[in-house]
């Protein structure tokens, strides 16, 4: 058995606001006007998307979109879309189930072992994703930033801008959760390599947002998931070896395999920071191209400019 009084170094260490890594937004564009003649207007934009090389997941999501969103000004974020109705206080399987469906299946094909979702705005879809594919997910709660000295947080905390405009915030993984979700994981690969030669454990993450914008958030959660991962299966590996005497050389790794979310911000091209960053493509329910303020549209990839239903 375990003592009851172990601890591991790695997971008892505690950050101090100074230590924390911090990110910084690029301002968001302030949006366009949509062209004369745009944009589709909301009773087209069903036949509009008949044809459209959009999945039916990402249609149908794209059309709920349009029936309950808007464009306005946030302050923290500048320019953006107001889906909140879609994706935060509601939860319409007509609207969203098609897309988690094929978010989930991009999970399982590549292989993913954990999902870490930034803050509580996209936890309902980070866990229907979770629910969907079977891969256990993790919140990074945001916390109110403060210049306390006797602040302390864990290991892969992180600061960055609300995009609400409420002030820096801090980002950060339940321990307990952590250290039980990635224990299990490495419970069942270590498993699966009986013997007392050299074991090799694993951890394929991915992120899950409900947006991606200019990606800062993407890249602020692709490297607190490594810090956090290394630092669960160091604790791990400490408390196996405690616990059974196991001193074969057990070899790990920690990497980003996949971002998913219903909606991307093409037009800030958040793709090519992620691609250029972790070497990845995010899975996105819709594209958006270009957003307008007056009148309130978006315009999709393989679509043009669409009109919200008002």
């Amino acid at each position: 058995m375990t003592p009851r009084n172990f601890e591991s170094p790695q997971m008892a260490r505690q950050l101090s606001v100074g230590e924390l890594p911090r990110y910084r937004r690029p301002d968001e564009p302030a949006g366009e006007s949509a062209p004369p003649g745009m944009p589709i207007p909301w009773a087209d934009v069903p036949a509009a998307l008949a044809d459209a090389p959009i999945s039916a997941g990402g249609k149908a999501l794209l059309l709920g979109l349009l029936r309950t969103g808007a464009t306005r000004m946030f302050g923290g974020g500048g320019a953006g879309i107001e889906y909140g109705s879609l994706l935060k206080t509601a939860a319409h399987p007509e609207d969203v189930a098609g897309h988690v469906r094929e978010a989930a299946d991009h999970l399982r094909d590549r292989r993913i072992d954990l999902l870490l979702i930034p803050g509580m705005s996209g936890y309902p879809i980070g866990a229907m994703y979770s629910l969907a594919s079977g891969v256990p997910a993790l919140l990074l709660k945001k916390g109110k930033l403060t210049a306390a000295e006797a602040e302390r947080y864990p290991p892969g905390a992180f600061v960055i801008p609300s995009y609400t405009g409420d002030g820096d915030v801090v980002m950060s993984a339940d321990p307990a959760a952590v250290s039980d979700i990635v224990g299990r994981i490495c419970e069942r690969q270590l498993a699966a390599q009986p013997g007392d030669g050299p074991a090799r454990l694993v951890l394929r993450c991915a992120g899950a947002d409900d947006i991606i914008d200019k990606a800062t958030m993407s890249q602020a959660v692709g490297e607190s998931a490594v810090v956090i991962g290394q630092t669960a299966m160091a604790d791990w590996i400490a408390r196996h070896r405690a616990e059974t005497g196991d001193r074969r050389p057990i070899e790990t790794r920690v990497e980003l395999a996949a971002w998913v979310t219903p909606l991307v911000k093409g037009y800030n091209n958040p793709q090519r920071h992620l691609r250029d960053w972790f070497g990845i493509e995010p899975f996105a329910g819709v594209n958006v191209t270009g957003l307008s303020l007056d009148p309130p549209a978006i315009a999709v990839e393989g679509v043009g400019w669409l009109e919200f239903r008002r």
